[in-house]
């Protein structure tokens, strides 16, 4: 899920206890809509479809949180990256490009 957010995704994970819910949720459906595909069914069809719908809501919710949350993560890695810099030159240590 979202592999372009995959540093942002564990640094909310960390810090954000509701989206680390929300991806446990959204786990814990697709492991469900999995288990429910395996049986060959059709009559739980219209409980796959249900479940894949409450699986994509969760991620569109988990996708908003990422966008608002980008400006506030890059902002964070720019000031550990300031922090390193500062560190380094204080340590007489020149980092390279």
């Amino acid at each position: 899920m979202f592999s372009e957010y995959r540093e942002q995704i564990e640094q909310l994970r960390a810090s954000d206890k509701n989206f680390s819910r929300l991806c446990d949720k959204h786990s814990a459906l697709g492991a469900q809509v999995d288990a429910l595909v395996q049986r060959k069914s059709p009559s739980l069809q219209v409980e796959i479809e249900s479940l894949k719908k409450q699986k994509l809501a969760v991620k569109e919710e988990l996708y908003a949180m990422l966008r608002e949350a980008e400006p506030m993560l890059a902002l964070k890695q720019q000031k550990n990256y300031v922090n390193l810099t500062t560190l380094a030159e204080m340590s007489g240590v020149r980092l390279s490009a």
